[in-house]
């Protein structure tokens, strides 16, 4: 069984300060705010995966122009895999993750930044499950490749 979805730390997600009420017909993509909402939150996750004692190493130590080709590849990644209207011109999971043997403390380790970043954007319960589920449903892509 999972873990309580989108919480971190025992802290409770606020309400969405963009809408008392998710249209839930609207894509993944909009609810997360557009192209500025992704970015937005894919720049803070990045930032957390920096100061993390876990996974920050793998990320400190790329230069600043990977770190930067990174963050645009996962910015298009969500944008294009939530409904956004953006094409996905990166390698697929695991073509990016074959040979970095990632490990599961690695991989909750971003999950958890994730989910931090998510809380502190305040998105809503139901985005936050959303979004865990997707990038859960990659772990056998990512982990031990």
């Amino acid at each position: 069984m999972l873990r309580p979805l989108c919480r971190y730390h025992g802290t409770e997600p606020k309400p969405h300060p963009r809408k008392e009420h998710l249209d839930m017909n609207e894509t993944l993509y909009d609810r997360l705010g557009g192209r500025a909402g992704i970015d937005k939150l894919c720049d803070r996750i990045v930032e957390l995966h920096l100061q993390n004692d876990v996974a920050g190493p793998r990320y400190q130590a790329l230069d600043q122009e990977a770190l930067d080709r990174a963050r645009i590849k996962v910015k298009e990644f969500i944008a294009a895999g939530s409904g956004g209207p953006v094409e996905y011109t990166g390698r697929s999971m695991i073509e990016t993750h074959t040979g970095m043997n990632v490990s599961a403390a690695e991989y909750v380790a971003v999950m958890d930044d994730i989910m931090q970043a998510m809380n502190e954007m305040e998105y809503p319960r139901p985005v936050c499950d959303e979004v865990l589920g997707i990038a859960y449903s990659l772990k056998g892509e990512i982990i031990h490749k």
